[in-house]
């Protein structure tokens, strides 16, 4: 379930849930005691990162930043 905001404070932003192996949920979990942030954090900077990672490769980056 995703909801992506259109005006507001939030415009641009979404609020998803996901369901996450218990695999993932594992190393999340220890990655979450070295680094200190919380479960919601390292998953929100996964996310980002996956679509960063994506909109290099389909070359969506303006002006070719990186």
């Amino acid at each position: 379930m995703s909801e992506i905001y259109k005006d507001g404070p939030l415009k641009g932003q979404a609020s998803v849930h996901a369901l996450i192996s218990a695999d993932a949920v594992k190393w999340l979990q220890h990655a979450s005691k070295e680094t200190g942030y919380s479960l919601e954090r390292l998953v929100e900077i996964s996310a980002e990162e996956a679509a960063l990672s994506y909109a290099k490769s389909a070359k969506l980056l303006a002006g070719g930043a990186a």
